[in-house]
């Protein structure tokens, strides 16, 4: 039987790719964990690697026109043996909407949300305690 997916979140590829003091030891566990399994048991959208690239740029005091700068850390993603990169789908911008006012978390959440549902993801891999009150269990 196949195991529901886990929704990895976009800090955890931060603080992994920024080497956050705190975090960074953590996020770097979960991607050996991401390196080391097969496609379709972590998931993340589209969104996060959009996410992780304008964080890292603001981070790094980079810009989106560094064409070396984005294709690092765009491929730092896409490679990862592990990780599956689920598109934005028209129905998640209005689901998380809905998600919004349900579980009291901003759009930005709740997009992640919607997808983490649509894909029946058993939990959410994050440090943020905004999706404490989300239907999925929140691992760190």
């Amino acid at each position: 039987m196949v195991e529901p997916p886990r929704y990895v979140d976009v800090n955890i590829f931060v603080y992994w790719l920024g080497k956050h003091p705190k975090f960074g030891e953590t996020a770097y566990e979960w991607v050996q964990k991401i390196e080391k399994t097969t496609r379709k048991e972590y998931v993340t959208s589209s969104l996060t690697v959009y996410e992780t690239l304008v964080i890292m740029a603001g981070l790094a005091g980079k810009n989106l026109k560094d064409k070396t700068f984005v294709e690092m850390v765009v491929n730092s993603l896409m490679r990862m043996k592990g990780l599956t990169i689920e598109p934005l789908k028209p129905e998640d911008f209005t689901c998380a909407a809905d998600l919004m006012n349900n579980y009291k978390i901003d759009y930005e959440d709740a997009l992640h949300l919607a997808v983490a549902m649509r894909v029946d993801a058993q939990e959410i891999i994050s440090n943020d305690k905004d999706f404490d009150t989300a239907p999925i269990k929140r691992t760190i």
